[in-house]
């Protein structure tokens, strides 16, 4: 099933990659390990890039300048095309989609991936307000930006260093690097960062590499335990790797030693066949393309969705537009610019595609701008001035309300906590009184708080604000806990730690607020979709009523704890809208305006039973 210098199993291998890191981000549930085909795909890469240049080095007509003009010229025709295709239609796309804000982060990651830097990007990415991960089209660049910069380290190593030397040193810097991300991971913990940084990746070239180094030419098949081994750990990794803890590091090491033991010498038996059949080999070459369209597809639908888990019509138009871009961009774009022809039919197709950048570029905010509705105030866009509240940070004394009052509460929480700000002002001025209130991004700013499994950029200002709160929760007799109960109540150890602070605090009174109404989709998006003529509708998650039952119950357990069910109340009965207002900033914050009819609402439509509670 091969011909001489081409190996169709690596095709196979290949396609077994990308379907596995298709599956994974389709739905991380049906293959938990499924990201490490993108480690397959380094592992191939160091092992067919060390062997082409090995085999240029031998040749009698070698020569050094000559031999990194062939690699950076082929590389660049190989992945420039196809990917830069990719950038500007999903460039069009979103401009078109996303909100200002949204398209305003988009457009510094779409900066970083046009210069194969979004790796360190993604690497700092953090912002609350920004679409998650699995909204962001371009955050599937970052492991094309590692091989980019994979490609400007090897072919010097592999050219100048002597062939003892040069395996001396794939080995030195496979452990050495190997060790320095366990580190970085196990002991440090840095995790996101690691993730998506090259010397972290770079012991997945080099083991490539090395397979390419150390095992001859073969055009037999291996051994058969050999495939079959590698095929295993693979497999094993698919399925098993979440649970072996940080990645890459160690872990990394099972799938880039199956996928060495598969292409030290041509697979075997059944699986020889399987991985050469046509379709597989096809589906192999068109890997690339497929990567590359797969993710932005899947990040702009559940933009457009607000679902994380497609459902099925959506899941079909992700199948087919994936594979029709994806058909169009091997045949249409890889294949074009990878015809040896230097005429000027090849010129002109490198000028129209370098004056297409260009033109996109300089567009997109022009286009965006044109599809987008006039924006609302500031009030309504936000829940307050994030530079005038302790939110990830201690401004001021944190007090709103009546600040002439001696009756003093305190407010703890996560930013369903920080969006009261002017919930607590306004009543607080109306029952005289005042609210101090400490608060963070995704953290609720009590003691033992988990903050471990919120991401690494919040971490370090959710342990300054719970250590804040911590000095006032010793002197407060009353105390509000906020928060977006829907997502905090899935962590056990969460549970654990408010059951552990509630029973602490037996002499205080503790008040905890549901949450408001939680819906599909951002209001903002909403509005949006429908003035580019895009069907649009929402509705209310079931999740947020299940964590408020959950909370009320709790509640009842502890004699000093009640449990404050606002979640009925008038204003939310046609939310996110209120007497043709807009209520909310998203899908579950209130905006300013919002809070502060939310406040209003509270005053007059429910017994303030807990107000005699305030010293």
């Amino acid at each position: 099933m091969s011909t001489p210098g081409f190996r169709y199993d690596i095709q196979g291998l290949r396609a077994i990659a990308v379907i596995a890191v298709m599956v994974f981000h389709y739905n991380p549930a049906w293959l938990p390990g499924g990201f490490v085909g993108v480690d397959v795909f380094l592992v191939i890469s160091g092992f067919l890039i060390t062997s082409i240049l090995i085999n240029k080095k031998s040749k009698p007509d070698y020569g050094l300048s000559t031999t990194l003009k062939y690699f950076y010229v082929s590389r660049f025709r190989r992945i420039a095309p196809a990917y830069f295709a990719m950038l500007i239609i999903v460039a069009l796309v979103s401009a078109i989609l996303f909100l200002p804000k949204d398209f305003a982060i988009f457009k510094d990651g779409l900066e970083k991936a046009a210069w194969f830097n979004s790796n360190h990007y993604f690497a700092e990415f953090g912002d609350y307000f920004a679409p998650a991960n699995h909204e962001q089209p371009l955050l599937h660049t970052w492991s094309l930006a590692v091989e980019i910069q994979f490609y400007l380290l090897a072919p010097l190593m592999v050219l100048l260093l002597p062939l003892r030397a040069l395996k001396a040193a794939f080995i030195t810097l496979l452990v050495g690097l190997t060790i320095l991300a366990e580190y970085r991971l196990r002991v440090q913990g840095i995790e996101q960062a690691t993730y998506y940084s090259l010397y972290a990746r770079l012991p997945e070239f080099f083991a490539g590499g090395l397979a390419a180094l150390f095992c001859k030419p073969a055009s037999e098949s291996g051994p058969r335990w050999r495939t079959l081994l590698g095929i295993a750990l693979i497999a094993f990794s698919v399925v098993a790797q979440p649970k072996l803890g940080a990645f890459p590091g160690v872990a990394a090491l099972l799938p880039v030693v199956g996928c060495v033991l598969l292409l030290a010498q041509p697979a075997g038996g059944l699986l020889g066949l399987f991985l050469c059949s046509p379709i597989v080999v096809w589906i192999g070459a068109l890997s690339y393309s497929l990567y590359l369209w797969h993710w932005p597809v899947l990040a702009l639908l559940r933009y457009y969705s607000g679902a994380e888990v497609l459902d099925p019509a959506l899941s079909l138009v992700f199948a087919v537009a994936t594979l029709s871009l994806s058909i169009l961009s091997y045949y249409g774009v890889e294949q074009v610019f990878r015809l040896n022809s230097t005429g000027r039919r090849q010129s002109l197709r490198w000028a129209l595609l370098a004056s297409a950048v260009l033109a996109t570029s300089q567009a997109v905010g022009a286009v965006n701008e044109a599809f987008s509705p006039e924006q609302l105030p500031i009030e309504y866009r936000r829940y307050a001035d994030p530079d005038t509240i302790c939110h990830g940070k201690i401004v001021g004394n944190c007090l709103q309300g009546d600040l002439s009052s001696d009756r003093e509460v305190l407010v703890l929480g996560d930013s369903h906590a920080a969006m009261l700000n002017h919930f607590f002002d306004y009543l607080g001025k109306e029952l005289g009184f005042k609210a101090r209130i400490i608060t963070a991004s995704g953290c609720v700013t009590i003691p033992a708080f988990d903050y471990q499994r919120i991401p690494e950029w919040v971490q370090q200002s959710c342990k300054s604000q719970i250590a804040a709160a911590s000095h006032k929760v010793e002197k407060a007799q009353s105390i509000f806990i906020a928060a977006l109960w829907s997502r905090h109540t899935e962590s056990e150890a969460f549970s654990a730690a408010l059951v552990e602070f509630l029973q602490q605090q037996t002499v205080k009174k503790i008040f905890i607020l549901s949450q408001v109404p939680q819906f599909t989709h951002d209001v903002n998006r909403i509005q949006r979709f429908s003035s580019i003529g895009l069907p649009a509708e929402w509705e209310r998650t079931q999740s947020y009523r299940a964590a408020n039952d959950s909370l009320a119950e709790l509640a009842e357990n502890h004699h000093n704890v009640e449990f404050l069910k606002l979640d009925t109340l008038p204003v939310f009965s046609g939310a996110p809208f209120f007497y043709g207002k807009v209520i909310y900033s998203d899908d579950h914050h209130l905006n300013e305006v919002g809070a502060e009819a939310y406040a209003k609402s509270a005053l007059f439509d429910i017994d303030l039973q807990w107000f005699r509670y305030i010293p």
